[in-house]
């Protein structure tokens, strides 16, 4: 999965370029309305939010939250999430 298809799939974000930096807007699809904001001041804040928000997303995909994730399942997470990171480098 490359960064943009991971953004793509998983739609919930958007993300603006501000005077302030980068704003990560999560959007609520449920309540159709934004569910948070988060200001990351340097590409590098907003390149580790984004990470921490795929490996949530890859948890869900997986576990669709009706169970815990699996030694074998979380080790394959932490090796998308490196291989991304590798990417944004």
């Amino acid at each position: 999965m490359s960064r943009k298809d991971y953004l793509k799939e998983d739609d919930r974000y958007t993300i603006l370029m501000t005077p302030r930096g980068y704003t990560i807007m999560e959007w609520d699809a449920s309540q159709q309305n934004w569910a948070g904001a988060e200001l990351c001041a340097t590409p590098e804040q907003m390149r580790d939010l984004l990470l921490d928000d795929l490996a949530c997303y890859l948890e869900y995909k997986v576990t669709l939250c009706n169970r815990s994730l699996e030694d074998n399942e979380r080790q394959m997470i932490q090796r998308q999430v490196a291989k991304m990171e590798s990417l944004l480098q």
